[in-house]
C-alpha cells in the first residue's frame, strides 16, 4: 500500500553558509512553493503574525540565516514551534563539513558572511551561533557530497506535495534545413522513413493528415522504429522524473519539417498521452512563431 504523502504548508530552511540554501529553495521552488529568502530578524514575528491568521498564502518557503538574529536562535526556534498546531511546519536544517565548506568558498571567492579573519574562524563561530537549532530540526540535509541532482531528488522525496507539478514534455518537429532545436534534450530523425513529398497527392498535406499517416505507416520501418523508441523513452522519462526535472523537450526532424517529423510527433504525443503524461505539443516549421 503506497503512503499518502503529507503536504508540508510551511517550511523553514536555514543551515550553514555555503551548504546549498540557494539551491534548495530554487528546488522548493519548482516542486511548487512560493518562496521568501533572507527574511530580515525585525520582520519575523510580524511574518508569524500573519501566519497565524491566515493572511499568508500557503505553501511557503522561508530561507534565513540565523546570524541575522543575533544570538537568538533558541527564541526564533521557538516562535516557529508556536505555529506548529494550525499548520504542518517543518524545519530543514543544511549541513556541511568544514573542509567542504572551505573548498567552496574558495571557488567561489566570496568572503564568509561572519567577516573573521579566517575563513575556518568564520565557520566555526557560525557552526557554533547554528548549534542549539539543530535540536530543533525536522529534517537535516548534509551537502557534503551530495550532488545538485541527488539533492534534488531528497528534497522532491520528502517535500513533494500530491499536486506538485509534474515533468512536462515538450514535443516538437523541425525542419533539419533550419537547425536543430537548441532547446531539445532528446532529437529524433525521421528521415529514414520514405518522404511523402515525392507522391503529389501528399505533397500539400502534413503529418497531420490522414493520408500521410497512412502512407507513413504503411512504411515497413516504421513499426520496428517506433516501437525502439516507445522502448527507449519509458525509462528515459523515469530517470527525469527521479531526478527531479520538471520539464523535458523531444524534437524530431525531417527534411522539410512538414510529413514525417509532424507525422513522428503526433504519434509520440498519442503515446504518451496514454501513459498519462502531460505533453505539449509544436510544429516549428507548420506554425513558426
Amino acid at each position: 500500500m503506497t503512503q499518502k504523502k503529507l503536504n508540508v504548508d510551511l517550511i523553514f530552511v536555514t543551515g550553514m553558509s555555503g551548504a546549498g540554501r540557494s539551491t534548495t529553495l530554487k528546488v522548493l521552488e519548482d516542486i511548487g512553493y512560493a518562496v521568501i529568502d533572507n527574511l530580515p530578524a525585525f520582520l519575523f514575528p510580524e511574518f508569524l503574525k500573519g501566519i497565524k491568521a491566515g493572511h499568508v498564502q500557503l505553501p511557503l518557503v522561508v530561507g534565513f540565516e540565523l546570524r541575522s538574529f543575533a544570538g537568538c536562535a533558541t527564541k526564533t526556534m521557538e516562535m516557529i514551534a508556536s505555529i506548529r498546531d494550525g499548520i504542518v511546519v517543518r524545519l530543514l536544517f543544511l549541513e556541511c563539513q568544514d573542509d567542504i565548506l572551505i573548498k567552496r568558498y574558495n571557488v567561489s571567492r566570496h568572503r564568509h558572511p561572519l567577516g573573521s579573519k579566517t575563513l575556518l574562524e568564520g565557520i566555526q563561530r557560525e557552526r557554533a551561533l547554528l548549534a542549539p537549532v539543530v535540536n530543533y530540526a525536522d529534517h537535516i540535509i548534509d551537502t557534503s557530497f551530495v550532488t545538485s541532482m541527488t539533492l534534488t531528488r531528497i528534497l522532491n522525496n520528502i517535500f513533494a506535495q500530491e499536486n506538485s507539478p509534474n515533468l512536462e514534455i515538450r514535443l516538437m518537429s523541425f525542419s533539419y534545413r533550419h537547425g536543430i532545436p537548441p532547446d531539445a534534450d532528446i532529437v529524433l530523425d525521421a528521415r529514414f522513413l520514405e518522404n511523402p513529398f515525392y507522391e503529389e497527392s501528399l505533397r500539400p498535406l502534413t503529418g497531420k493528415d490522414e493520408a500521410v499517416v497512412e502512407f507513413l505507416n504503411n512504411d515497413y520501418a516504421w513499426q520496428t522504429v517506433y516501437r525502439s523508441i516507445q522502448q527507449m523513452l519509458i525509462p528515459t522519462i523515469y530517470g527525469f522524473k527521479k531526478s527531479g526535472r520538471s520539464y523535458l523537450t523531444i524534437a524530431a526532424g525531417c527534411t522539410g519539417g512538414q510529413h514525417r517529423s509532424v507525422f513522428m510527433i503526433e504519434q509520440l504525443s498519442d503515446f504518451l498521452t496514454s501513459l498519462g503524461e502531460k505533453i505539449i505539443t509544436e510544429h516549428r516549421e507548420l506554425y513558426p512563431s
